[in-house]
């Protein structure tokens, strides 16, 4: 063993024959638990999921703004912080970690100047009303192709990586129940503001509600904040979670041809969080060995 002595400090003295295999042997078993504890497949695939949910909201956000429809665009703002929050759960418990090495620092940096791109070519195309609708699909296209194609080239990476048992799921605990029926309340209440005529009350009600998101995600770390809810989550829950984050922008842009679009919000509002308090009892996703 090669070793560089602290200056003033006496040399380590090498171990002996045993002692360094059995130290092999230890390095051998660490990595051997990382490898079971890092899923690679299920955070390429996370990836994807995200690079897809970005676009989405650069299309929808574009279009809402060149409406001048500010309620919407504080919907799908809204349905942005919390999926960053849920999605931050399902990347944990698959276990990654967030380390600024310095092998991470190209990516970082490639990925960071898509972002930018795609920022300010929505800009152009939110704003400038005069070009063509279909600008709003450049930036969800930058997005698409940088960070789901990077996505997808993890994906094949972990091809050869062993098949790992998938964990039998287990009900929700009754502090995960509680979370997921208050996101259900949260787009909930946003579901019947959409439909209301009155203008000075959906925006203070989704100014509260957009508070109480803010005091949520800074107890993102207790058992009960919206990471911890996201990592319990299965495809039934997301399922729910994404049809209810359409509805509302859906009832807003679609008021015009509405009939009576403040009962459509309280309708939708109440199938909203039906839908959310039956899928808190779906069992949810199970740990890991």
């Amino acid at each position: 063993m090669e070793q560089k002595p602290i200056e003033g400090q006496d040399a380590l003295v090498p171990p002996d024959p045993e002692t360094a295999r059995r130290y092999l042997e230890t390095v051998e078993a660490v990595v051997d638990r990382r490898d079971r504890a890092v899923d690679r497949r299920a955070l390429a695939r996370l990836q994807i999921g995200n690079a897809v949910v970005m676009a989405a909201y650069f299309v929808a956000f574009a279009l809402v703004l060149r409406q001048d429809d500010v309620l919407a665009s504080q919907i799908v703002l809204f349905t942005l912080l919390v999926w960053g929050q849920l999605s931050t759960g399902m990347a944990q418990r698959t276990g990654m970690q967030w380390r600024m090495t310095r092998s991470r620092w190209p990516l970082l940096v490639g990925g960071a100047a898509i972002v930018v791109g795609a920022l300010v070519v929505f800009g152009f195309a939110a704003l400038d009303t005069r070009l063509p609708v279909g600008v709003v699909l450049i930036p969800a296209a930058l997005v698409l192709a940088g960070v789901g194609g990077h996505g997808v080239v993890q994906l094949r990476r972990a091809a050869g990586d062993p098949r790992r048992p998938r964990p039998a799921p287990r009900p929700l605990p009754r502090r995960l129940r509680w979370g997921t029926v208050l996101v259900g309340v949260a787009f909930a209440v946003l579901t019947m503001l959409a439909g209301s005529p009155d203008d000075v009350l959906r925006s203070v009600v989704t100014l509260l509600v957009m508070l109480c998101l803010v005091a949520w995600i800074a107890a993102s770390a207790s058992d009960l904040g919206l990471p911890a809810v996201g990592a319990s989550w299965r495809w039934p829950h997301l399922t729910v979670f994404f049809v209810a984050a359409c509805i509302p922008v859906g009832i807003v842009l679609g008021s015009g041809a509405l009939d009576n679009a403040g009962l459509a919000g309280v309708c939708a509002g109440v199938g909203v969080i039906a839908s959310f308090m039956a899928v808190s009892f779906v069992a949810g996703h199970g740990e890991r060995a």
